[in-house]
């Protein structure tokens, strides 16, 4: 388990969470949105340290455990109302060139059931990953 700012490290990337905003609703302009429970913004940040790969991923890599409510996935159309608001280049796909860096807002909508909720990674097993035995699947950091 690590916390906000730490890094999980999957071959030569690098994923941390830098921000985390918890809000019963998002606003944009007159419209407003509502969660079900509580939205969980999540700045996702992306460091590509590879000499020549690009590492491809989407908005679907990261997604919220709890122990005792279960898992929860991205919610596109929490993202793209609250990327209406505050603009930060949303994209459906994105390549992180080797020697640089990407971020996106990842949008959950969790039920107020959920008490511990982490953030985990997903992704393939590559090369560099077989000397931890793919410890970035196993890593959690904590939105709490």
């Amino acid at each position: 388990m690590i916390g906000i700012g730490e890094r999980i490290h999957h071959d030569d990337f690098e994923y941390y969470v830098s921000d985390v905003i918890i809000s019963r609703f998002l606003k944009n302009g007159r419209d407003t949105l509502h969660a079900k429970g509580m939205f969980y913004i999540v700045k996702f940040n992306v460091e590509n340290n590879a000499l020549r790969a690009n590492h491809e991923w989407d908005n679907s890599i990261a997604y919220i455990i709890d122990d005792r409510a279960g898992s929860f996935q991205n919610m596109p159309e929490v993202q793209e109302f609250y990327e209406k608001s505050k603009p930060f280049e949303l994209r459906e796909k994105y390549t992180t060139a080797p020697g640089s860096a990407d971020s996106t807002y990842l949008a959950f909508d969790l039920p107020f059931s959920v008490t511990i909720p982490y953030l985990k990674v997903k992704g393939d097993i590559l090369f560099g990953d077989i000397f931890d035995g793919a410890l970035f699947r196993r890593v959690r950091i904590k939105l709490f």
